[in-house]
């Protein structure tokens, strides 16, 4: 399985999970959780995923490295993200 069947599978079953109330009311109305504590928008999960293409090439578990890798580039972008949403006004 790739990547991007991976990510897309995820952000599916992802799609009708309800985060907790305080994440809720930091992600934007897009943002779906890739695991408890990553959240991801389209934007970042497209981002990530060519980054994690670029960067994990050949192994013998490169699936499992792309996720990883994907994850922690959705965490660290998402977590840009809050840090730019509490800035602005809103």
């Amino acid at each position: 399985m790739n990547i991007t069947k991976a990510l897309s599978i995820v952000l599916i079953a992802g799609a009708g999970v309800c985060g907790s109330a305080l994440a809720q009311n930091q992600a934007p109305p897009d943002a779906v959780m890739l695991v408890p504590g990553v959240y991801t928008t389209p934007e970042i999960s497209a981002k990530c995923q060519a980054y994690a293409a670029q960067r994990v090439t050949g192994g013998s578990n490169t699936d499992t490295s792309r996720q990883a890798v994907a994850l922690a580039c959705a965490q660290k972008l998402w977590k840009q993200e809050l840090v730019r949403l509490k800035k602005s006004p809103t």
